[in-house]
């Protein structure tokens, strides 16, 4: 009889699609997590955009990864994130920063149980940074030495690609999202894009010149869910960005991967 599809490489590492006979003849040496939110962007653009760009692009990246026997595991994306800041929009789905902050903690925890040691984070939802960097620190405290948790985005890996490519740089659902989405999911998206959206500056100059941090109350801050000029967009700009971030991501996930463990990674071992 032929080995179970899923134990091949090229189809192993999304752990939804895998049996319990792939999974165990996997062995995975990395544990990758796709975390999006669930929020709405503007008349164009699925309330679930943040999820789709997450679930494609580490999809991409742990095959392209896997085919060079890297054995990375991908969990199923997270579709939730932080968005109190969202209430002014309807059924934009939140969570507590505790909750998140647990979750996380849980699904490490869970991982480092089952003997992964290397862990990733791929977070594509800029309002889950604060809690995820908190949670870093909490796990770094509580595995510090059985295991390496790092995190990474959506465009870690494209240097200064997004800058050359998008011309707005809006922070939500303008070119490059609208770009992106059109490659990844046209399917997901109408058929024509809105014209450009403003998003509103404060009136006190620090805050407008980015001195102080604080919490954008989103419908204040972009009334209309989205900014910048998707009307823009093209699927050709989401290509190049997406095959240059799915590059990068699958080739530090194979040098994870290949890496040996020790107790002081991933730093040199120390040598007595």
């Amino acid at each position: 009889m032929n080995n179970p599809p899923d134990t091949k490489p090229a189809a192993a590492g999304l752990l939804e699609t895998m049996t319990i006979t792939g999974v165990r003849a996997f062995q995975p040496e990395v544990m990758l997590i796709p975390l999006g939110s669930t929020e709405p962007h503007g008349p164009h653009l699925p309330y679930g955009t943040d999820v789709v760009i997450a679930d494609r692009v580490s999809a991409e990246a742990v095959r392209l990864a896997n085919l060079e026997d890297a054995r990375v595991l991908r969990l199923p994306p997270m579709p939730f994130g932080n968005n109190v800041n969202f209430r002014g929009f309807p059924f934009a789905c939140r969570i507590r920063v505790e909750t998140l902050m647990a979750v996380v903690m849980d699904l490490v925890t869970f991982g480092v149980e089952e003997g992964v040691r290397k862990i990733i984070l791929f977070n594509c939802h800029g309002g889950n940074d604060a809690a995820l960097g908190a949670s870093l620190r909490q796990i770094f405290d509580r595995f510090r030495n059985e295991a390496f948790v790092g995190m990474c985005g959506c465009g870690c890996f494209t240097g200064g690609l997004h800058a050359s490519l998008f011309t707005d740089q809006s922070p939500h659902a303008g070119d490059y999202e609208t770009s992106l989405m059109q490659f990844i999911a046209p399917e997901k998206m109408p058929p024509v894009a809105p014209g450009a959206a403003g998003m509103n500056r404060p009136s006190i100059p620090s805050l407008a010149e980015g001195r102080v941090s604080w919490i954008k109350n989103w419908a204040h801050f972009m009334p209309e869910s989205f900014a910048g000029e998707p009307n823009r967009s093209s699927a050709e700009k989401g290509r190049d960005f997406f095959e240059a971030d799915v590059a990068g991501l699958a080739k530090f996930l194979i040098d994870l991967s290949r890496a040996p463990w020790h107790p002081h990674f991933p730093y040199a071992p120390q040598v007595h």
